[in-house]
């Protein structure tokens, strides 16, 4: 996660983490719990989950990173209509929360995820000689628009001009896709698995993403703290995936991150606001608050040439 450096060994993932609710919820108490979660679940027509495994050498497991964006959904069809990221807002609709409390067992901080192991070897396996340099959130911001052609999407020799350093990886699109079906549903409704075409029209060479880190938590409330230092870049064609082809992503627990930045557990919980929004960071912290701050333009651009 260094500027002027690209990892070319890897494998991405680009899937929904579940079908829209209200197309599978068919009994009436069921129908009943999901008009109380309000209105942007039962909206929901896609939810984002983007994966990175790179791997590394000298028998060193591979780096894992896995990004969301918001925890209930999205109306959108385009799987890039918005910004993913490492971490999920805390706020959690009282409807959802006996769903959700177990994920509290595994973690105190099951909505965020842990990335000083990424950061822990490079791609040949080394550790770093001193301290490992880690932030404390990353995330993407969508440069490819579903329904782009190849012709006009942007591509590396597109953007050769701004571009310094990159993050270049094969990719790999989820997806149980049957061929021949239509744009919609018997209904007249927009297919829920249409943007699973939409992934096997990428080509090689296609930038995906750009992405930016939060160095630390009380970066994440300072727009001008915000870093872009790279970019998801496409080396292969995108093929679909299937349940049972054993491909696992690994979630580091942030405490891992904690133990080695007692103080960011400390300033992930101050009070803060933005804009309208008040709590802590930890709360206000997502795919929402970093898509707002990184439209300011504001930001510090390692990758500006």
């Amino acid at each position: 996660l260094a500027p002027g450096r690209s990892v070319e060994h890897c494998i991405v993932r680009l899937s929904s983490a579940m079908r829209p609710p209200n197309d599978v919820v068919k009994t009436s108490i069921g129908k009943a719990v999901l008009r109380a979660t309000g209105p942007k679940l039962r909206k929901a027509k896609l939810f984002p989950t983007f994966a990175i495994k790179t791997f590394r050498g000298n028998n060193v497991r591979s780096g894992n990173l896995l990004f969301s964006g918001c925890k209930v959904g999205q109306p959108e069809t385009d799987y890039f209509a918005h910004c993913l990221c490492t971490q999920l807002t805390e706020k959690v609709n009282p409807a959802l929360k006996p769903f959700v409390q177990k994920f509290w067992s595994y973690s105190d901080y099951p909505l965020s995820l842990g990335l000083s192991d990424y950061c822990a070897h490079d791609i040949d396996g080394n550790p770093p000689s001193g301290r490992i340099f880690f932030p404390y959130v990353l995330i993407l911001k969508p440069i490819r628009k579903a329904g782009t052609s190849c012709a006009s999407e942007p591509t590396v020799s597109a953007a050769a001009s701004e571009e310094v350093s990159s993050a270049t990886c094969p990719h790999h699109a989820h997806s149980n896709k049957k061929h021949g079906k239509g744009q919609t549903d018997e209904g007249g409704v927009e297919r829920f698995d249409r943007f699973l075409e939409d992934m096997e029209s990428i080509h090689s060479g296609t930038i995906l993403f750009d992405l930016f880190c939060c160095p630390e938590p009380k970066a994440a409330i300072d727009p001008t703290r915000l870093q872009r230092i790279g970019r998801i870049i496409t080396t292969s064609e995108a093929i679909p995936s299937h349940p049972d082809d054993n491909l696992f992503f690994r979630h580091q627990k942030k405490e891992e991150d904690f133990a080695l930045r007692p103080e960011w557990e400390r300033a992930a919980k101050m009070k803060c606001s933005v804009g309208h929004r008040k709590g802590s960071i930890s709360k206000l912290a997502g795919w929402k608050l970093f898509e707002e701050q990184i439209e300011r333009n504001t930001y510090v651009d390692f990758e500006k040439s």
